[in-house]
């Protein structure tokens, strides 16, 4: 028979927990709160009393994910340092963020499959990301400012492009390798991953003086001129013969 607990925020965590593995296992429309509820040893009417529906509890499982995933890229521990650091830094936090929750993988997949329609009514996303946003701000500012930025970076599309590179490597890691013959899941394959779109965002954020950039010589007409000149002298007799219009 299952239990009733007398401790509310023990029970909403046990149940999410269970709700996790069973969302990220079956998706949103395979998921049975019944099997949620006997692997929490609940009843389902309180599922039900905690979460409301079956979309409230899908709603506030992907709200926990997206909140682990915010806790491990430890973006506001970084404000302060040095901005090329910091960058590298929330590249590897936000990599090893995904690496260690493959289950957030198959929600992300799950929810995208749906447009978003369940995270849409969430009131807390851009609460967990609008200090990340803010967090990259911070960080391409004070390196614009030192020298080693460019300026009119936008956080949002920094964050989308870091983002996109860790989390597709991840997602795709089985299909690609087969596709590729790499085992992509290999120690050395995700460190040579990481340090190479590591690489890739720091050189796209550099600042580039043009002053040290190569600058590429344009002739003069004159010099054209003389060019051409020089190399009708210096042409052999059947150079000659076969520039000779017959």
């Amino acid at each position: 028979m299952a239990s009733r607990s007398r401790d509310p925020a023990r029970t909403r965590e046990k149940i999410l927990q269970q709700a996790k593995r069973e969302f990220a296992a079956k998706g949103f429309d395979g998921a049975r709160v019944d099997a949620i509820a006997l692997r929490s040893k609940l009843s389902k009417n309180m599922l039900y009393y905690c979460f409301g529906s079956k979309e409230g509890l899908f709603i506030a499982v992907l709200e926990r994910m997206y909140e682990n995933l915010r806790t491990l890229q430890q973006d506001l521990s970084i404000r302060t340092s040095d901005p090329v650091v910091a960058l590298e830094q929330l590249i590897q936090h936000t990599f090893t963020a995904f690496l260690k929750n493959p289950e957030a993988i198959h929600l992300i997949n799950e929810e995208n499959r749906h447009m978003g329609r369940h995270i849409r009514q969430s009131k807390r996303m851009r609460e967990l990301y609008n200090p990340l946003v803010e967090t990259i701000r911070i960080i391409l500012e004070r390196g614009h400012e030192t020298g080693v930025f460019r300026a009119n970076l936008d956080p949002a599309a920094v964050y989308l492009t870091l983002a996109s590179l860790c989390y597709h490597y991840i997602s795709n890691q089985y299909t690609l390798g087969i596709a590729l013959g790499v085992d992509l899941g290999a120690d050395k394959s995700r460190a040579r991953w990481l340090a190479h779109i590591t690489e890739m965002l720091i050189i796209f954020c550099a600042k580039t003086d043009p002053k040290k950039a190569p600058k590429k010589e344009v002739p003069s007409p004159v010099a054209k001129k003389q060019s051409l000149r020089a190399a009708r002298s210096n042409n052999s007799p059947v150079d000659r013969a076969m520039n000779t219009d017959i």
